[in-house]
């Protein structure tokens, strides 16, 4: 239930929007007998200010929707906020944008240097075997690259095992590889091309995919 502070008056009386005056008058008989000080309801419970401060609710939600013209216009105030539109949901590509905008830690990735036997060898594909053994090469579990770039650490292993399936749209798997090669240390944009590339060579509907939740 909402807080009282929060309630509109029908709520505080607890009737329908569209009840009638006898139902309005029935109902604040009602509450404002819940709440008078010999009251039972609130024995123990509430204290004597606490049962006051909710008797002038009520007597003020009674007051407006008692009396015709004020309800008129308490009607009309209530409609209005229930018309106005919700703020517009940002699109994929701004929402993925926001994420690219995240700075990642340089103790992240700094000071971390690969292993030399390990180095790949150049112009390799940029797979999902390559980005995990970059990310191990450098001591770091999925875990903390979930953390750092705040992508869930089930979509990263599915960039690994290349699940392409299991990914959402186009436009968060980019961002998703650009954020995970930026933390490993790799070049973000080059590794973005290079495993869009086998992402797109995938025969999957585009409508199996959907916005990550």
């Amino acid at each position: 239930m909402k807080p009282l502070s929060e309630q509109d008056h029908y709520e505080v009386l607890e009737v329908a929007r569209d009840a009638s005056g006898e139902g309005v008058e029935r109902a604040y008989r009602l509450a404002h007998g819940t709440y008078t000080d010999d009251s039972l309801a609130g024995y123990s419970v509430l204290s004597n200010a606490d049962a006051a401060a909710i008797r002038e609710r009520i007597e003020t939600a009674y007051r407006v929707i008692s009396d015709a013209e004020s309800r008129r216009a308490y009607d009309a105030s209530l409609r209005a906020v229930d018309d106005t539109p919700e703020p517009p949901r940002p699109s994929p590509e701004e929402q993925v944008q926001a994420v690219l905008e995240l700075e990642v830690p340089e103790a992240v990735v700094s000071g971390i240097e690969p292993f030399e036997e390990f180095e790949e060898e150049p112009g390799g594909a940029f797979d999902g075997a390559r980005l995990r053994r970059s990310r191990m090469r450098r001591g770091l579990e999925l875990d903390d690259v979930a953390r750092v770039t705040k992508v869930s650490s089930t979509y990263l292993r599915f960039l690994e095992e290349e699940r392409f399936e299991e990914l959402p749209a186009r436009v968060y798997v980019r961002g998703f590889i650009t954020l995970y090669a930026g933390c490993v240390g790799l070049d973000a944009q080059s590794v973005a091309e290079d495993y869009m590339r086998r992402f797109d060579s995938q025969s999957i509907s585009p409508g199996r995919r959907g916005a990550p939740s």
